[in-house]
């Protein structure tokens, strides 16, 4: 008998100890996806095949996988710089081919590395084309087809475009070319730790299976459904129609998301109080709010009291009137700013990053990438509707993203936003059921769980009116530089003007009799 229970305990030793090899490698690799960094190359930025706003998605890509970034041109590049003691993989993203786009450290480096490694773009090396096991081809001005399922999307014409060979569990998604030659070749390829994108667009069927591609290669698996997301509301929007529109999604039983700006002075003003009680009717319409960071025009890196001021009041005038915003939203730069960063987005568990405007305006950029509990990937509602050249149906998304569309500015528009909407075939993410956020502003905590808002720990009611909602105020203390003088300032001047005053008259005096003197002999 005690032979047999120290075999059976034997046997559960052995058990627990197996199951501890298989998950030690599953843990370290999701430990080091969310720590080790992804080094992202660039070749050149060329703002005329739009480069930047290229580098951005991609910086926004790996951001909703959850892996942090950094992000470097090619040719600042040093030798022994990439490595898996540093990084976790390496993305090699060609804008301008053939004449940009060669440095011999780094190209030596990237062959000895192990981790995972995506190239975008042409110049495929033989290398990069051994580990994906396939042989590359260059076809010049041609046009394509791009499918998956039953989504497709005729694309412009491209002078030369290198593609690899159709390959079913390796690639995601379909480039045939249009005409008599239909043949096919893969868009997104996958194999192992390394994958392949033959381009890379902002919008469109491209850029989603882009996405699939990105998660694939980290491994994430899944997929998500879209938020809808209403942007572009201000202080100063129609509110009357932003109403409208929340009323009319509520009554067509779609969640949705509204980013929107805010201020923090005047907000004893009439205009803000109607403002706060339309978001809170958009609260109780099922939709949820993303506060919209400020508009930067100029900072440099002493902004960052200023800035964490500015959105600590914010935040504190909207809880006050119970607005509870469940996240940030922001343009992505600021997640490739030190400052911005730190003052700004990491106060949230969720963070939407939106396209960048034309001219981004850094406080002190650096170019590392951050990560957070969730980040949603901003992507157009209009990029979304092909029906000239192709069809598009964005049910189920391999990264979390906001299906965004700007607030209707006209009756006109209102009715056209709505039937947009409705005409997506699209079973839409819903906040009520899933979402969980939380977001500090000095002594104030704001959070979401699953439909009920909670203000430091203690549920709030959304009602009409702002009542019955604790005035938390923020503690932090602002150190004001000259703030003595300014208090000392009339003495100061008094005491100057008086020995200015004294010092005259002695030497009118003193001048005076000097001259009587010369005078009188």
């Amino acid at each position: 008998m005690t032979k047999r229970i120290l075999g059976l305990v034997g046997l559960f030793g052995s058990l627990c100890l197996g199951l501890a090899l298989l998950n030690g490698p599953v843990a370290h690799a999701q430990s080091q996806i969310k720590t080790q960094r992804v080094l992202i190359v660039y070749d050149a930025r060329n703002p005329r095949a739009d480069g930047p706003a290229k580098i951005a998605t991609l910086q926004r890509l790996l951001a909703s996988v959850g892996v942090p970034t950094q992000t470097e041109a090619l040719a600042h590049y040093h030798a022994g710089q990439l490595t898996t003691q540093k990084y976790q993989g390496v993305v090699t993203l060609v804008n301008w081919p053939t004449d940009h786009g060669h440095n011999a450290a780094f190209t030596r480096d990237r062959e000895r590395f192990t981790g995972r490694q995506l190239h975008i773009g042409q110049d495929l090396s033989d290398a990069e084309a051994r580990h994906l096991h396939a042989t590359p081809q260059t076809r010049y001005h041609q046009q394509f087809t791009l499918r998956s399922g039953q989504s497709w999307q005729l694309l412009p014409f491209s002078e030369n475009l290198t593609v690899l060979p159709s390959h079913g569990d390796r690639q995601l998604g379909q480039l045939q070319i249009q005409g008599t030659d239909r043949t096919t070749y893969a868009y997104g390829t996958v194999r192992g730790r390394y994958g392949y994108l033959p381009y890379l667009a902002n919008d469109g069927l491209s850029l989603v299976l882009a996405m699939r591609t990105v998660a694939k290669l980290f491994h994430q698996t899944g997929t998500q459904r879209p938020l809808l997301t209403i942007t572009g509301v201000t202080p100063y929007s129609d509110l009357r129609r932003l109403r409208q529109l929340g009323q009319q999604l509520a009554a067509a039983n779609i969640p949705f998301a509204v980013s929107t700006t805010t201020v923090a002075n005047n907000t004893a003003l009439q205009g803000f109080s109607a403002f706060t009680r339309t978001l809170r009717a958009i609260e109780r319409d099922n939709g949820v709010i993303f506060l919209q960071t400020p508009t930067v025009h100029a900072a440099n890196a002493k902004s960052g009291n200023a800035l964490e001021q500015l959105m600590v009041a914010q935040l504190n005038q909207l809880g006050q009137r119970q607005v509870i915003p469940v996240g940030l939203s922001a343009p992505a730069y600021w997640n490739q700013d030190k400052l911005l960063r730190r003052h700004g987005l990491q106060r949230a568990s969720d963070v939407l990053l939106l396209p960048n405007p034309k001219t981004p305006v850094y406080a002190q950029r650096d170019n590392l990438g951050a990560t957070y509990d969730r980040t949603w990937f901003g992507l157009s509602l209009r990029s979304l509707q092909t029906q000239r050249d192709g069809q598009l149906t964005p049910d189920h998304l391999a990264l979390p993203t906001a299906i965004t569309t700007a607030m209707p500015t006209s009756a006109r528009q209102l009715t056209a936003t709505m039937r947009q909407i409705k005409a997506l075939p699209v079973t839409w993410y819903q906040p009520q059921q899933q979402l969980q956020t939380s977001l500090v502003s000095a002594s104030a905590t704001f959070a979401y769980r699953r439909g009920t808002y909670l203000l430091n720990g203690r549920a709030v009611t959304i009602g009409a009116e702002a009542t019955g909602v604790p005035r938390y105020h923020f503690t932090r203390k602002n150190k004001v530089v000259l703030g003595n003088y300014f208090k000392y300032q009339g003495w100061i001047l008094l005491g100057f003007f008086a020995v200015t005053t004294v010092v005259l008259v002695t030497f009118l005096v003193v001048g005076r009799r000097i001259y009587r003197r010369k005078f009188m002999r």
